[in-house]
């Protein structure tokens, strides 16, 4: 489900963060040689009260540079909805030289028809919105510990429409309009996981601090600050617990660039948004067959500033869900999954797509 401040998002740090994760613990376990060129195609779905049904496909392409690093991904990701949106993603996730180096590279592009219930607070209306967006973020790994720095450079533009005289009113009065958003970045990892693609145990910690400036192609000045941490306690060989939390800040970012509820399943992205977010999630996680799992999942996330408090319920926004996900390459450990998820108000989400949530 994706609409302007959801992908305008995209440009501080969601790629940065949920980009990475990719395929590796079947690729230590087979360490003794490569993994073959593989294509791997899979369905995506998404359906929920602002774009509708969306359905679509992921065409990727799967190989390992050596025994010791992770299988790198190249791929395109297309979806189109019953509200004539539709999305186009080409990526590549490529680790090499033993995992010391790694880079994620995404082009995109989108046309979205987003109906809102309460848009900004100020009741109904509906956007028509074109994206662009180019990101590229290499990182290396430091003396051989667990930790990689690198950084990142996004480029977006953003060019919402008002599709009724009562939204151009909203949009008009916040001062939304096209935008153009440039950033270099910094980005630090710990990452102690057995696996990027399905994790077992261990963490991962990620920063990311990105300065947007019109020196480097955009027309905004502001920074953007992305913390998020993640665990995985595995409770035996079948079950096991993950855990993710994070804050996002975006202290004088224009309205389009500012904090919203992310990739936070169960709401779409837009419909209210502040200068910061936090949020925190834990799934269950159980192993029915070697190739089958079942996850049951909740949490809350919350948008605040100096106009939205923090004790304010409005302000936040729990969910609760169910999903299941198959492991389409065991080697790769590339996981196809499927939830549905419940927020407050009405809102809900059902989600196909490749990867863990975190």
């Amino acid at each position: 489900m994706i609409e302007r401040r959801a992908l305008s998002l995209v440009m501080l740090s969601i790629l940065p963060l949920s980009i990475s994760a990719a395929p590796q613990e079947g690729d230590k376990a087979e360490s003794n040689g490569k993994m073959s060129g593989k294509w791997l195609v899979a369905p995506v779905l998404s359906n929920g009260p602002k774009l509708g049904l969306s359905g679509g496909v992921s065409v990727n392409y799967l190989n390992q540079f050596d025994g010791s690093s992770p299988a790198s991904m190249t791929g395109l990701s297309t979806k189109y909805s019953d509200t004539d949106s539709w999305t186009a993603f080409l990526y590549n996730r490529s680790y090499w030289d033993n995992d010391s180096k790694r880079f994620v590279g995404v082009i995109g592009q989108a046309e979205t028809k987003n109906d809102y219930n309460d848009y900004l607070g100020q009741g109904p209306a509906s956007v028509d919105t074109h994206f662009q967006m180019y990101y590229a973020r290499y990182q290396q790994r430091v003396s051989g510990s667990d930790w990689f720095v690198g950084g990142s450079y996004v480029y977006t533009n953003i060019n919402p429409q008002a599709a009724d005289d009562a939204t151009n009113v909203i949009m008009t009065e916040f001062d939304i309009g096209e935008a153009y958003s440039a950033g270099l970045g910094l980005n630090i990892n710990f990452d102690t996981r057995d696996n990027l693609m399905n994790p077992k145990t261990g963490s991962n910690f990620e920063t990311a601090i990105t300065a947007f400036n019109d020196a480097f192609g955009g027309d905004n000045n502001y920074w953007a600050y992305n913390v998020q941490y993640s665990y995985f306690q595995a409770i035996s060989d079948r079950l096991l617990i993950a855990y993710d939390t994070g804050v996002l800040s975006t202290p004088d970012a224009p309205t389009a660039s500012q904090a919203t509820t992310r990739r936070f399943r169960g709401y779409t992205p837009g419909e209210n948004s502040a200068e910061n977010s936090l949020w925190g999630q834990a799934e269950v996680r159980y192993v029915l067959r070697p190739r089958w799992e079942l996850a049951g999942f909740t949490g809350t996330t919350t948008l605040f500033d100096s106009d939205n408090d923090l004790n304010e319920s409005e302000n936040w926004y729990p969910m609760v869900g169910l999903g299941g996900r198959y492991i389409m390459d065991p080697k790769s450990q590339t996981i196809l999954r499927l939830d549905y998820a419940v927020g407050k108000a009405n809102n809900q989400g059902l989600y196909l797509s490749l990867g863990q949530p975190f």
